[in-house]
């Protein structure tokens, strides 16, 4: 990721993103300065994956994860919004606007949502 606009990462639970960023860029849907990654559960994501792609070049940082009570893993997507919000807290500590990192709950197989989330951490940067 590279050039002048803000460069955004997000980690996309498998159930509520079945669409390759590739193809959403492709159809212009997607700019080429995002990049989704694909999770088997937001669940899985760790703090330092999150804080790790602010150091790789992100501007911004979300995680979408299952809605509230869709989770295939029960509670992936509770663990992921508690380890946003751990993120959050370093990026206090080190000076950084906290809202550059944020959790989405999103609904599942459902591609419109993610790509709000998208709009929604540009407009932050």
């Amino acid at each position: 990721m590279s050039g002048n606009s803000p460069n955004i990462v997000g980690f996309c639970c498998g159930y509520t993103l079945d669409v390759d960023d590739n193809v959403l860029k492709k159809s212009g849907l997607l700019q080429e300065n995002v990049k989704l990654i694909k999770v088997s559960c937001s669940g899985k994501i760790e703090v330092n994956q999150l804080l790790d792609a602010f150091t790789d070049g992100a501007s911004a940082v979300f995680v979408a994860g299952c809605a509230n009570g869709t989770c295939h893993n029960l509670k992936g997507s509770k663990s992921a919004e508690k380890r946003v919000g751990y993120a959050k807290e370093i990026l206090k500590e080190m000076d950084m606007n906290p809202d550059l990192v944020e959790m989405f709950f999103v609904p599942r197989k459902e591609t419109e949502p993610v790509l709000r989330a998208v709009k929604e951490m540009l407009s932050r940067v």
